[in-house]
């Protein structure tokens, strides 16, 4: 992980038997052409980088939240598989554009191909938790009061995929010279929301938003899961916290867990 450079070895090695435990889903990643090499590089490589990096933060906060063990697991495996199509999708919006419907197909192929290898329902379904149909069923779940233990697990997918860029550590919330208070998943959005690439998606998105573009219903949404899960978290463990300050309390921990397993 060229990102997570501050704990060297004792990372690599970290990582490495995270990726041993995630060996079942990794075969996808190779099966869908990530690990292709190009130029002697593996020319989509980082994808499995970036979906291991969701794999410690997904642990992390099923541990927090005291996940059962079993939605633990298919938790994690989920976030090692939530990209494994990352190749196909770019090349199903190359020929049709980047759009909703694109993102249905690329979608649609990835859950067939998921079902196939032989993961189970559940694992599917939290794997699909990072797509852009994903939002409607956060909504869903955010209008309830007592939540199960799989539905926790989908929202933290969902916010662990929508923070985490490539493989770096969460940077801190700070103030802009808007007056905004921003976090990593602010930065994202904002990333994505000046991305001329998105155009056609934000303006679709008002279809099932009410009017709002994808970047402004991945604000609110995202924002609202963020405060959620962080609720969560101070009734699980009682740890009060601010919501902006999520990202890098969760990685603080992914040190820790680096750090354990150095001998």
């Amino acid at each position: 992980m060229e990102g997570l450079e501050n704990s060297g070895r004792e990372k690599t090695k970290y990582f490495s038997q995270l990726a041993v435990e995630m060996r079942e889903a990794l075969a996808l990643h190779k099966g869908a052409g990530l690990w292709e090499r190009k130029d002697g590089k593996r020319d989509w490589g980082n994808v499995s980088e970036h979906c291991l990096v969701e794999v410690a933060r997904t642990d992390v906060f099923a541990g927090m939240l005291k996940l059962p063990d079993d939605v633990m697991e298919d938790l994690k495996v989920a976030a090692a598989l939530h990209d494994f199509f990352k190749k196909g999708e770019k090349e199903i919006a190359t020929n049709e554009g980047l759009s909703w419907n694109s993102f249905d197909k690329a979608s649609q192929e990835s859950t067939r191909q998921m079902k196939e290898a032989g993961f189970s329902e559940r694992v599917v379904r939290l794997a699909n938790a990072s797509g852009h149909g994903s939002f409607l069923e956060i909504e869903e779940i955010l209008r309830k009061g007592s939540l199960s233990p799989e539905e926790v697990a989908y929202l933290v997918q969902h916010y662990v995929d929508d923070y985490t860029m490539d493989t770096e550590w969460a940077a801190s919330a700070e103030m802009i010279s808007s007056g905004r208070f921003i976090n990593d998943l602010d930065r994202r959005i904002d990333m994505n929301g000046r991305n001329p690439r998105y155009a056609r998606l934000n303006e679709e998105a008002k279809e099932y938003f009410n009017g709002e573009t994808m970047s402004e219903a991945q604000r609110r949404i995202g924002s609202a899961v963020e405060e959620r899960l962080a609720q969560l978290i101070h009734e699980s463990i009682g740890q009060s916290l601010n919501p902006k300050d999520l990202p890098q309390f969760i990685d603080k921990e992914v040190r820790r867990n680096i750090s354990k397993r150095k001998s």
